[in-house]
C-alpha cells in the first residue's frame, strides 16, 4: 500500500453527503424539499457557489414506480457541494434539516502515493516481425 498524497488545494471541493427522510424530494427549479403532504422546507442560506446536487440524477428523472426497491432508495441520497474554503459547521446545520434522516460530511480524496526507485515499468518496443 502507498501514503496518501493530499490532491492540490482547490482542486476537490468538500462536500456534505447526506440522505432524505422518505417521502422527501428535492425540487431543483425553486431549491426547496418537499414532502409528500406538500409541506416545504428552504434550506438556510448557503456559502456563495454552494450547490445542493442528487447523487444519482438520472434516477430522480424516473417515476418511483417504475424504480425498483434498491433505486428508490438511492434517489434519497443527496450532498451539498461547498465552496473552497467553506467551514465544517455546515455538516451540523445539513443533519438539522427536517427533511434529512442522517448526513455525514463526505470523506477527505487523496491520491496514490509515488512509488519508491524501480516501481515504474519502462516502455517496451514492439516486436518486428
Amino acid at each position: 500500500m502507498f501514503p496518501a498524497v493530499p490532491p492540490p488545494k482547490g482542486l476537490i471541493r468538500k462536500s456534505v453527503d447526506f440522505r432524505l427522510k422518505p417521502g422527501w424530494r428535492y425540487d431543483e427549479r425553486e431549491g426547496v424539499f418537499v414532502d409528500a403532504r406538500g409541506g416545504r422546507f428552504e434550506p438556510p442560506s448557503l456559502p456563495k457557489k454552494a450547490r445542493i446536487l442528487h447523487k444519482v440524477p438520472a434516477l430522480v428523472r424516473s417515476s418511483r414506480r417504475s424504480l425498483s426497491g434498491p433505486e428508490r432508495e438511492l434517489q434519497r441520497y443527496m450532498h451539498v457541494i461547498l465552496p473552497p474554503g467553506a467551514p465544517e459547521r455546515y455538516e451540523k446545520m445539513v443533519e438539522a434539516w427536517p427533511c434529512v434522516e442522517e448526513a455525514h460530511a463526505a470523506p477527505e480524496v487523496s491520491l496514490p502515493g509515488a512509488r519508491s526507485s524501480g516501481g515504474q515499468t519502462a516502455r517496451r518496443k514492439p516486436k518486428r516481425r
